[in-house]
């Protein structure tokens, strides 16, 4: 199997990011939505698949390999006959049947033939979608790209290639399955169409741009993105100078995102806030954080330090047990990493090695991820305290809520949003001025 690809262009990284933000999205997609979406959809369980299973030391059981494909939404008759042999076919991943026509091994390429977001693509292309599909990924990256009027998202989809009935059909979709959003602008008395991940892509520093803004918006939504750029997973209760209302709404249109981790004795719960990763930076990954593991990660590590009581066992320092973590591969052993690190196994970022006694170790197993988390928990957290980890829990992270998730059904407040909506539409006057918006691409299909 070739371990070689052709450069990938800046156009085709984008789409592929947004493949998988639309998989991230999936579960609040309604389900009169998700059958016109489906190679979308199976393009990004696919590649969630091929991140879970990537960086195991030794070969995964096929066991283990059909539990990372069931964590990632897929069953057995789409893993085998439609994604194993896309990924193949793209030159992501490769695979071994046994007798039975079982999958017995995998081995995927991540890194090598591209990062996870240029791999993502084009396993899309081999799944062959329909031209609805196609417009739906490209009204998607547009709306990610640059706030625009109705018209004109329209008019860009048709310099892309589509007719303009098609173009309609797809960008109509975009908002019934909620991916694209829209507000009405009076003064153009026309809608202006973008998605939350507009502030991604660093055509206009978030900072410079809320501080430019008229007093009531910078006044209501600066406090809350500094203290999430400062403070990566800082705890909602800790954000100051807001009300949940204004939170809730600089959210709904992605000036910040927000993660929840609950307890498994579903009576502990705790969100955190984080400020969106710029799109510069994520293209240096292998892995990419519209995968959302980094949070996953941080989010666990600190629910384990806050919610935990010390009389119970708790992460005294979230920094040094990460630290510890990636300089030694293994941290423990103690009783509770048997039943507290569920979601992390799952996601394949670490692993639980029991031990007999009924202690057990956990094991590095995504270094990238895990370095990301250590960054951003160092950046909040100041200097770390000189002791060794303590990493038993009171309460089981038992669920994990993702950004996707927490804004789409924030608390409506009419006031609230005005403000937060005002930005946007002040960003797409701030875009258009300095003539940054993306130029129209040959659609390859």
């Amino acid at each position: 199997m070739s371990t070689t690809v052709d450069p990938v262009n800046a156009s085709d990284r984008r789409l592929g990011r947004s493949v998988t933000r639309i998989h991230q999205a999936e579960r609040v997609i309604p389900e009169t939505a998700r059958p016109s979406l489906e190679s979308l959809i199976v393009a990004g369980a696919a590649m969630d698949f091929v991140s879970r299973v990537h960086g195991f030391s030794a070969a995964l059981s096929p066991a283990a390999i059909e539990m990372f494909a069931n964590q990632a939404g897929l069953g057995r008759q789409a893993l085998h006959n439609v994604v194993l042999p896309a990924l193949k076919a793209a030159n992501v991943a490769d695979y071994t049947l046994n007798g039975e026509g079982l999958v017995s091994g995998v081995q995927e390429y991540l890194g090598v033939t591209g990062n996870l977001i240029e791999q993502s693509y084009r396993v899309l292309l081999e799944l062959r979608p329909s031209q609805a599909e196609f417009v739906v990924l490209h009204s998607v990256e547009l709306a990610s790209y640059a706030p625009l009027t109705e018209h004109q998202h329209l008019d860009q989809l048709v310099r892309r290639g589509f007719s303009e009935g098609d173009a309609t059909t797809g960008y109509k979709l975009t908002l019934a399955a909620g991916l694209n959003k829209r507000i009405k602008s009076a003064d153009l008395n026309e809608y202006v169409v973008y998605n939350p991940y507009v502030w991604e892509t660093g055509q206009v520093p978030i900072a410079g741009f809320l501080r430019s803004l008229p007093p009531a918006e910078r006044d209501a939504l600066i406090g809350i993105c500094e203290q999430a750029s400062a403070s990566p997973g800082l705890a909602l209760p800790s954000v100051t100078g807001t009300s949940p209302q204004m939170f809730a709404a600089a959210r709904k249109v992605g000036l910040v995102q927000a993660a929840t981790v609950k307890s498994t004795a579903s009576v502990g719960s705790q969100t955190y806030v984080f400020s969106p990763a710029l799109e510069s930076d994520d293209d240096k990954l292998v892995t990419t954080e519209a995968l959302n593991q980094r949070k996953l990660f941080v989010a666990h590590m600190l629910f384990g330090h806050e919610k935990a009581e010390r009389g119970g066992g708790r992460i005294m320092d979230p920094v040094v047990l990460v630290r510890a973590l990636l300089n030694r591969g293994t941290v423990g052993p103690a009783s509770n990493i048997r039943t507290d690190y569920h979601l992390l196994e799952a996601h394949g970022i670490v692993k639980v090695n029991e031990t007999a006694g009924g202690r057990a170790y956990l094991e590095l197993v995504k270094e990238e991820i895990v370095q990301g988390g250590l960054g951003w928990l160092q950046k909040s957290s100041g200097t770390p305290l000189a002791i060794e980890p303590d990493i038993k829990l009171l309460q089981s992270p038992g669920t994990f809520s993702n950004p996707e998730q927490e804004r789409a059904n924030p608390a409506d407040d009419a006031a609230a949003n005005e403000l937060a909506e005002a930005a946007v539409l002040r960003l797409r006057e701030e875009v258009r001025s300095a003539n940054r918006q993306d130029k129209p691409t040959n659609l390859r299909r």
